[in-house]
């Protein structure tokens, strides 16, 4: 009888091949998850911080074009701050007039809504279901001396926003806003 020569693979062969593919996929998967967890963390943080930097340009806005308020010139009445609201007059530069302009804060515990409106138009939201604490206050200053008489008005901002998604550390801002006009007209 003749012998042949006939090639195959051996059983522990494909075993091994089959534990070296199956490592190979395993950490594939991991990397990939790992990697999604990455982007979708940081896209609801850039979601975060663009939403924060909108929210801030538009109070900077409206705080350099707050105006005195036309029922009193007492300068501790200028804005109406309340836990859950803000409001005071801005000068609307579209419409050439004076329009009273009101932050809402709404929600429940698991994140709350900030809204903007101005005038009689409809509430727009500016921060949605991200703020986890917010706080605002007015602070007045008399100068003595030379500038006797001076009054600056600014209000203090502090507010903690948190991610819906993830397990980021919550981001804190606290900031002091000055109302350079209305500052302007307290002084005159």
């Amino acid at each position: 009888m003749k012998k042949t020569d006939k090639k195959a693979f051996t059983m522990v062969e494909i075993l091994v091949v089959c534990g070296v593919v199956a490592l190979f996929l395993a950490i594939a998967i991991t990397v990939f998850s790992n990697f999604r967890q990455g982007y979708s963390k940081s896209e609801s943080g850039a979601i975060l911080l663009q939403e924060t930097a909108m929210f801030l340009a538009r109070l900077r806005s409206d705080m350099n074009n707050a105006v005195l308020n036309p029922k009193t010139i007492d300068s501790g009445k200028q804005f109406s701050v309340e836990p859950n609201q803000l409001s005071f007059n801005v000068y609307d530069n579209h419409e050439g007039k004076i329009v009273p302009v009101v932050y809402s804060i709404t929600g429940s515990k698991e994140g709350f809504d900030l809204s903007r409106t101005a005038g009689a138009a409809s509430p727009k939201t500016l921060i949605k279901n991200h703020i986890a604490s917010m706080s605002w206050n007015t602070e007045i200053e008399t100068f003595s001396g030379p500038a006797s008489g001076t009054i600056r008005i600014s209000l203090k901002l502090k507010t903690t926003l948190k991610t819906t998604k993830g397990k980021e550390k919550p981001l804190t801002i606290s900031t002091h806003i000055f109302p350079s006009r209305l500052n302007r007209q307290l002084n005159k």
